[in-house]
This record gives structure tokens, C-alpha cells and sequence, in this order.
């Protein structure tokens, strides 16, 4: 699970940013003044920084700068200011994104989420469990090897589960991530999707945890 941290001096933003991002199924740590996200960034690993500007005690340049001379994790700016100079300093100092408030909170997500799987490949692009062979780059799935006829929203909902392997993800989690936030569809089209996939892959990976949702998780 990627961890995210969110620094937004105004609680009802960051408040909104972190729920989407929770929903979209990473693990997020709210801060609100420049001095608690460079404490925070320091004492523990984050793989994206969601960063406003204008902020008590440090701004956001600051802390971009600070970050910079510690790390190369992507940094999203958040801010009021549309100039260009301001862009054009955010950049200079190795932002990786600039959004522009006011700003819709999926679209960030989106964002958030692209952003991680550029930088954040998943080391192995072809992966082997129980008798099954799933290969990321080439989008298939064979069993002993013989191919399986994955749809893609399938083969999507695999692949989310495998990267949050032994972590429980909720409906409407799978949902955000393979769908949108905003689909106008149940959640429960992912028990039809996860039913049809158990079948084709015939395997004890993929559990259900009552009340919750499901997992990823393969026996020693």
C-alpha cells in the first residue's frame, strides 16, 4: 500500500483530499504547516507528497526545497495561484505536477494514481502464483500454461489486488481504483467481476474478508 502525505493548512481540503485518497486505497498522513510535513517527512517513508503553497511557519516552496536536498518523491503543488510565476518556481524547484485550486478532488486522485504507477512500477512484470502466470506488460493470464480469456476489467481488478497484496480493499475501494470514483454503478458489480474470476483462475489467492471486501494473498 502507497503511503501519501498531505500537507493543507485548510481542514475542510485536506480533509476531502485524504478521504478520496482513502478510498482510492492508500494509506494517508494529514499535516497542516510546512515545519510538521518536514518532521513527518523525515521520521517515516512517503511515496508521493500532495503539497499546498501558502502555508503556516514554512511554505510550500520551502518545503519543496527541504524535500529536494532529502529525496526525489513525487511532489503534487496545491495552490490558489494561477501565475506563472509561480508555476514556473514550482518547477524549477522539481515539483513533478502543479494543480490549481479550486480543483476536483478525483481528478487529483486520478492524478495521484498515474503519478505512482510511473514512478512506482511494480518491480516484476511478469508474476507467478500457485499454477498461474500473469504478465502486467503484455496484459494476460495463463493457468499451467494454457492463456485464460480475461476480460479487462478482470484482468484490472487482478492486478490491483496483487498490488495491495495482504491488504483488505473494500467494494467501493476496487471500484475507485478500476473504475471511477464517480461511476454511476453499484458497487456490488465487483462481486460479479471477482465471482467471474475466481472461476476462470480456479485458485484460493483471491479471498473474501465478510463485511469488508477482499484480498490478495498467497499461501507459503
Amino acid at each position: 500500500m502507497y503511503d501519501i502525505l498531505v500537507v493543507e493548512d485548510d481542514r475542510n481540503t485536506n480533509q476531502v483530499i485524504c478521504e478520496f485518497l482513502k478510498a482510492a486505497g492508500y494509506a494517508v498522513t494529514a499535516v497542516y504547516n510546512g515545519e510538521s510535513a518536514i518532521s513527518c517527512f523525515c521520521e517515516k517513508h512517503y511515496d508521493l507528497v500532495v503539497l499546498d503553497i501558502m502555508l503556516p511557519k514554512k511554505n510550500g516552496m520551502e518545503v519543496l526545497k527541504e524535500l529536494r536536498s532529502l529525496s526525489n518523491v513525487p511532489v503534487i503543488m496545491l495552490t490558489a495561484l494561477a501565475d506563472e510565476y509561480t508555476q514556473v518556481k514550482s518547477f524549477d524547484l522539481q515539483a513533478d505536477e502543479y494543480v490549481t485550486k479550486p480543483f476536483s478532488a478525483i481528478v487529483l486522485t486520478k492524478r495521484v494514481s498515474a503519478m505512482l504507477r510511473r514512478n512506482h512500477p511494480m518491480d516484476k512484470k511478469v508474476v507467478t502464483f500457485e499454477n498461474i502466470t500473469v504478465d502486467f506488460s503484455a496484459y494476460t493470464v495463463a493457468k499451467d500454461g494454457i492463456p485464460l480469456s480475461l476480460t479487462t476489467k478482470e484482468f484490472e481488478i487482478l492486478k490491483v489486488l496483487m498490488e495491495h497484496q495482504g491488504h483488505v480493499l473494500s467494494r467501493m475501494q476496487i471500484l475507485t481504483m478500476v473504475w471511477s470514483y464517480d461511476s454511476d454503478i453499484s458497487d456490488r458489480i465487483v462481486d460479479t467481476h471477482i465471482k467471474n474470476l475466481r472461476k476462470k483462475l480456479d485458485c484460493a489467492s483471491i479471498l473474501t474478508v465478510k463485511g469488508i471486501g477482499y484480498k490478495f494473498e498467497v499461501s507459503e
